[in-house]
């Protein structure tokens, strides 16, 4: 075979393997979740500085994929469908943003803050998924297990639990993420709550930082 013959023939080969590649498996989505800034109220005097860790999941929840409980008491997760972050750090960012709209305290830290608070939040993400077990549409559980503490002497100043819960309006998954948000934001705004609550019973004088 000449050259020229052989290019073609290559040619024509990688084309077919080109067609076999081919596949109409959608691409994956990703969700974000976008809460009311209503879910808090100004304070009038903010409680100092807070840095808010990364949450430590339970069990299945370290990932991108959106979590499902299916009615067999299977963990699985939604097809074809992601969160633009894994669920810790996707409620962590939540958690932050609601918590520097509420204006409870004079700033709001991450992980990553070279700044020393004046308290640390440190939640255990134990609940954040779509609950099948009933049967039909899912129940969205979220559910925070936290601690709120003096940063500089690790004083614990108050522990609590902040829970949410929403039912989606059909079985959709732009309607289950929904029910993320409406849950996410009964969570959140309980957390905000309860941890103004504890930080108020801080007995050391309120410092600048």
């Amino acid at each position: 075979m000449s050259r020229i013959g052989m290019l073609v023939f290559g040619s024509l080969a990688l084309a077919g393997c080109g067609s076999l590649l081919e596949t109409t498996i959608p691409a994956p989505q990703s969700y974000v979740l976008r809460l009311p800034v209503s879910i808090a109220t100004s304070a009038a005097t903010p409680a100092g500085s807070i840095l808010v860790q990364r949450p430590e999941p339970g069990p299945g929840l370290d990932s991108w994929n959106i979590a499902l409980l299916r009615s067999d008491r299977r963990f699985d997760f939604y097809a074809a469908s992601h969160w633009a972050a894994p669920a810790p750090d996707l409620v962590e960012s939540v958690l932050i943003d609601a918590l520097r709209a509420g204006g409870g305290f004079t700033s709001v830290l991450d992980d990553s803050s070279p700044f020393a608070p004046r308290y640390n939040l440190r939640c255990g993400l134990r609940r954040f998924e779509a609950d099948y077990t009933v049967g039909g549409v899912p129940t969205v559980f979220v559910s925070l297990e936290c601690t709120v503490g003096r940063h500089r002497d690790r004083e614990l100043l108050g522990s609590f639990v902040a829970e949410g819960s929403a039912v989606a309006s059909e079985d959709r998954l732009n309607a289950i993420v929904a029910a993320f948000e409406a849950a996410s934001t009964q969570a959140v705004g309980a957390l905000e709550r309860a941890a103004r609550e504890a930080v108020a019973r801080d007995p050391v004088p309120a410092q600048t930082n």
